[in-house]
């Protein structure tokens, strides 16, 4: 367990387990923090990021250096269907995740030598405390209406789509956003 708000508790963690041979890595880490314009903040901008950016390449700089030794590793990071379209109150949100998604696209050219496949899922509207936090039971269901499958994802869909490309089936696919949203982005 870690405090990914945590420079220390990311760095505690790091420490006790530095002799970790880390060959699959997926982040799906994620904070939203809604927030008209006129309410964000650097601190606000700074938490969301914090925890959905720099905490994947905080630990991910750990653990790269046994992937490039092993000319093999599979590293996934969990964005969102706001790294495509957003809405309104989501700027902190959309914009860590569409970081990410850059961060992604980056390391796979560094990494693809090194036979390190780097991809992000983007999950759509998901059935997760954090949709259910941040939607009303109405935007729910106008929201399982306007999608093509008539209903939110499982988070097994979502972890379906990571384990594949995590797996020795997925050879050469890098650089890559999936988006796991039942269709919503085809609209």
């Amino acid at each position: 367990e870690l405090d990914l708000l945590s420079e220390d508790s990311i760095k505690k963690y790091l420490e006790n387990n530095k002799n970790l041979k880390v060959d699959i890595f997926v982040h799906c880490a994620g904070i939203n923090k809604l927030a008209e314009a006129e309410e964000l903040t650097i601190d606000l901008m700074e938490s969301v990021y914090r925890v959905n950016v720099s905490s994947a390449v905080a630990l991910l700089s750990e653990f790269i250096q046994n992937m490039k030794q092993n000319k093999y590793g599979k590293i996934v990071f969990i964005t969102s269907l706001y790294s495509l379209v957003s809405r309104e109150r989501r700027t902190p949100y959309s914009a860590s995740k569409s970081s990410l998604l850059g961060v992604s696209r980056t390391l796979a050219l560094e990494l693809a030598p090194y036979n390190i496949m780097v991809n992000c899922v983007a999950p759509g509207y998901v059935d997760t405390e954090m949709t259910r936090k941040n939607l009303s039971v109405k935007e729910i269901v106008d929201i399982e209406k306007s999608l093509p499958t008539g209903r939110l994802q499982k988070t097994e869909e979502i972890s379906d789509v990571v384990g594949f490309l995590c797996s020795d089936f997925n050879k050469s696919i890098t650089g890559q956003q999936i988006a796991v949203d039942g269709g919503f982005t085809c609209r």
